[in-house]
């Protein structure tokens, strides 16, 4: 039986579990960067008296994993956070700790979680474009036949390894609407940005603006 990892001993010896919270960031919330992020949460937990494991050392930090580091801007209605805690404590209702976060940090469920991050395969993005020289059927020929996209890292990728189940439509303020899953797992990942930019290298940050709706995992079910 291969042996535990001392953290892992440490864990199970202090009944210490995970507490995964699932939240919104909208409003203003979304120009809080990530380590003001876990920094907020450290505080506004500590104010609704949860306590948190610590890591060892010189400088403890409170327990505290994201699925992800959500860029500046992009408002999303599915953020998850790992939180360990020690026993006897379970899990709080959200109603418990909501009016411990600012404005925009919305607590919609904790529970104990179902699948480890790794798990995540695909996010669903809704992203409004403002038409610029082109309408819907432009774009949905582009998305059906495939494009080449370049990564940050320089890498070009094709569209269709990555984007599935589109939905292009118009509202009557002029935006393009893009409703599509993209590919966020560890092995292959998209930014939605990316692809905003292989549409339209024009387009600056204040010509559109990003949702992000729910995610997925590898068998296609809502991440928990």
């Amino acid at each position: 039986m291969p042996k535990l990892r001392s953290e892992r001993r440490r864990e199970i010896l202090y009944n210490i579990k995970t507490m995964r919270v699932k939240f919104e960031k909208t409003g203003l919330a979304v120009y809080i960067s990530h380590l003001d992020l876990v920094r907020l949460f450290a505080r506004s937990l500590a104010r609704a008296k949860i306590e948190t494991a610590h890591s060892e050392g010189f400088n403890p930090r409170p327990k505290i994993v994201f699925a992800g580091a959500i860029p500046l801007g992009i408002e999303s209605l599915c953020e998850f956070a790992d939180i360990k805690i020690p026993g006897p404590q379970i899990p709080p209702n959200p109603e418990k700790i909501a009016g411990f976060f600012p404005h925009g940090i919305n607590i919609r469920e904790i529970y104990e979680p179902a699948a480890d991050f790794k798990n995540i395969s695909d996010t669903k993005f809704q992203i409004y474009l403002k038409a610029d020289g082109f309408g819907t059927a432009e774009l949905e020929d582009l998305f059906s036949e495939g494009f080449l996209m370049e990564k940050k890292n320089k890498i070009k990728i094709n569209s269709k390894d990555y984007i599935f189940n589109i939905g292009i439509s118009e509202n009557p303020e002029g935006y393009i609407i893009i409703n599509a899953c993209i590919k966020t797992s560890p092995e292959a990942y998209l930014s939605p940005e990316t692809l905003i930019k292989a549409v339209g290298a024009k387009y600056t940050a204040y010509d559109y603006f990003i949702k992000k709706i729910e995610v997925y995992d590898k068998n296609g079910s809502v991440f928990k």
